[in-house]
């Protein structure tokens, strides 16, 4: 099978050689391409263009540029092919993708975040031929839509060889860690106004702050640290108002966007990991930070919304909060830091549930299933859900379509 992977983001040019070491200091959307050695491990032809360096790594070969993408599906026309695009194209992106379809080609979104509802409008009328959604969470909030059949679920993955490989860091004890992009999206600062009251409640504690505002956002407007959001470090001031005094005196490290490699060894090293701690606004498709958490055997705090309470068992691989309170999220990271016992029940039990949504090993096959079904035109698989179902069958999602072209006036 030959597979090209479309990288259009911002984030590059990706080297082949520091995404295999874990070198490239990106957000999820781009470190789950390392995915792509081993689909190539299973004797696949496996391409990655676009905002790329040219070279060939462990099976898979890079093309810079959108030109070599057309080159690419211009040599060996008859051959059958599967595109997948990483994230949904925009403007000039989706253009090219559309214009060089052919009938020897199937198109595939690899979809990391929530995606506009037009999306379900072009798979329905077979222009995009899947979307792979990261989670089951993420794909059922599309059940009642047209389309849903061609919907898959393949997990994102983590990067459990070089976390193996990762030394133990030398951390101070009682690190509470986070890996998450700082921001409010991700609800730091709810987890920063939960530190106010774990800082009291267990002094010796240390917040460390892994990632950088600009991971998302390269023009983020930033604030003095040049790590955080200025607003929020203006909603911050005994922290952030005169750095790096104020900031040293609150036990916070802010780390920056780092390798992979030092991720893990802090990872690896920390009492506790604080993950989404939003219950507002985005939610988590996947949340690479909770699984990497538990292959590392560290229990897992976030906001029980989104597929956090589908890959983290709350009181068995970690504490999810069920309210929107950062005091409430502050409690559940207190009695992890004060409870030896429980941390480690709760870690020795992450080990085993995360392998399923971190193996590259058993998640490649995975895109070999959706490649045969969208040449079949096999439904996805998918547990029945009959009244979301049914809804979908009446034509709910298809008259909230409707609706929305007449509001939005898009066609």
């Amino acid at each position: 099978m030959r597979f090209i992977f479309y990288h259009h983001g911002i984030q590059g040019p990706i080297n082949l050689r520091d995404l295999d070491r874990g070198e490239v200091r990106y957000g999820g959307s781009v470190a789950r391409l390392r995915l792509l050695f081993w689909i190539a491990k299973r004797r696949n032809d496996v391409h990655l263009v676009g905002n790329v360096e040219s070279g060939e790594w462990r099976g898979v070969r890079a093309e810079a540029g959108e030109k070599s993408l057309e080159i690419l599906l211009g040599m060996d026309r008859d051959r059958d092919t599967v595109l997948v695009v990483n994230d949904p194209p925009e403007g000039i992106h989706w253009n090219l993708v559309k214009g060089l379809k052919n009938g020897n080609t199937r198109v595939i979104i690899w979809a990391g975040v929530p995606f506009h509802w037009e999306w379900l409008r072009r798979v329905k009328d077979n222009e995009v031929d899947r979307i792979v959604c990261v989670s089951r969470c993420h794909r059922e909030a599309y059940r009642r839509y047209p389309g849903f059949e061609k919907i898959e679920v393949s997990y994102s993955g983590v990067d459990m060889d070089l976390m193996c490989a990762a030394p133990v860091a030398h951390l101070p004890g009682n690190v509470v860690l986070t890996t998450s992009a700082p921001r409010r999206t991700k609800g730091f600062h709810n987890i920063l106004h939960a530190w106010r009251k774990i800082r009291v409640a267990v002094p010796e504690s240390r917040l460390r702050v892994c990632g950088s505002a600009s991971m998302h956002d390269p023009n983020a407007d930033l604030g003095p640290t040049r790590i955080l959001d200025a607003d929020l470090e203006f909603e911050f001031p005994d922290f952030f108002g005169n750095p790096p005094h104020s900031i040293a005196e609150a036990r916070i490290d802010l780390m920056g966007a780092r390798p992979l490699s030092e991720v893990y060894s802090d990872l690896k090293a920390a009492t506790v990991a604080v993950v989404n701690g939003n219950w507002r606004g985005s939610f988590e498709t996947y949340c690479r930070a909770a699984v990497e958490a538990q292959v590392s055997g560290i229990p897992v705090v976030g906001a029980a919304r989104g597929s956090l309470t589908e890959v983290v068992v709350d009181r068995k691989t970690g504490l999810l909060v069920e309210k929107e309170d950062p005091a409430a999220l502050a409690e559940a990271i207190i009695a992890l830091l004060k409870d030896k016992e429980l941390r480690c029940r709760l870690g020795t039990e992450g080990k085993e549930w995360s392998k399923p949504f971190a193996d590259f090993e058993s998640i490649a096959p995975d895109w070999e299933g959706i490649a045969r079904r969208a040449w079949s035109k096999e439904q996805a698989h998918a547990q029945p859900s009959p009244l979301n179902d049914l809804l979908r069958q009446i034509g709910y999602g298809s008259a909230r379509l409707w609706v929305r072209d007449k509001i939005m006036g898009d066609r």
